[in-house]
């Protein structure tokens, strides 16, 4: 069978998916209803499907529908054609439960198992647009509406389309988040990021270049020779009040950063101003800041 993270559709662009509500804007991921048809076959139990709390966990909710799970062969009913953003973060499963207070206000909650903690992280990263929620490794919330987090190799989000209250939404999430496993740290990568000023938002960590196609345009050709065995790190600064983009790419070895410079530098991208390898490592900066202060920025990135 393919794998996952491989199974990517050339060209893709905007695959902004899953795990924000509609409301929001920029890069987020969005919310659609899930398309496919609702099953009572029984759930087997897992870490997964066991994080799910109970029809009284929360007073005033009960359980609405079945506990569905999709996998990679059934994703596509949920997401609607978005998968390939999914299987880029090492998708195995996702599992979906519906709850419903006396009002008929619903929320959501699904639980996604990717492949490894660092997966779970760069999921999360792409789907940071609110406040931080001090649930799990790191949370974001906007509150009374949408709640999300990572967790060792899971990655919850909870979101309703209607407020509730934001005691109760945190209740849900304190409560799966004391049922999945705990753990998970940070890719090594992100520590590399020189500390400065950057906007609130985090650091976007990725494998391939899908994920950061709302943030750099490097052309939809993977002219950086991206795959499942790269991680990468996109980081936004404000410098001397003027915008930077940090790409910093850790490749398997010197000669694929090597490979991958000379791709980028021959690639007419668009807002470039500075990039360089060094042993397995390829940095670039984008942006408006001036070619020196982007030089500064990589070498303190490739020290």
């Amino acid at each position: 069978m393919m794998n996952n993270r491989a199974r990517m559709s050339k060209g893709c662009s905007l695959l902004i998916v899953s795990l924000s509500i509609p409301l929001l804007v920029g890069c987020v991921l969005s919310t659609p209803e899930p398309t496919a048809e609702p099953t009572s076959t029984p759930v087997p139990s897992s870490p997964l499907t066991d994080a799910f709390p109970g029809a009284d966990a929360v007073p005033g909710w009960t359980l609405d529908g079945d506990l569905e799970v999709f996998d990679s062969e059934t994703i596509f009913g949920l997401v609607n054609g978005q998968a390939d953003f999914f299987f880029a973060y090492g998708f195995e499963q996702v599992a979906v439960r519906r709850y419903k207070n006396a009002e008929g206000v619903v929320l959501d909650i699904h639980i996604w198992q990717l492949a490894a903690p660092e997966d779970a992280y760069g999921l999360f990263t792409a789907s940071v647009a609110g406040e931080p929620a001090g649930i799990g490794n790191e949370g974001d919330t906007d509150p009374g509406r949408r709640l999300v987090f990572w967790q060792e190799r899971y990655v919850a989000q909870l979101f309703s389309r209607k407020d509730i209250p934001d005691a109760d939404l945190r209740a849900f999430a304190e409560a799966v988040s004391a049922a999945l496993p705990a753990g998970g740290e940070r890719p090594p990568l992100v520590d590399r990021l020189p500390a400065g000023e950057m906007p609130p938002r985090l650091p976007i960590f990725f494998h391939e270049e899908l994920s950061i196609q709302n943030e750099v345009w490097l052309g939809g050709e993977n002219i950086l020779g991206l795959s499942p065995d790269t991680d990468g790190v996109l980081a936004h600064y404000l410098i001397g009040g003027t915008s930077a983009r940090l790409l910093l790419i850790a490749y398997p070895d010197a000669g694929a950063a090597s490979a991958g410079l000379a791709a980028l530098q021959g690639g007419e991208i668009e807002g470039l101003v500075a990039a360089e390898a060094r042993e397995n490592l390829l940095g670039a900066v984008f942006g408006e800041v001036d070619e020196a202060t982007a030089s500064a920025l990589l070498e303190e990135a490739l020290k």
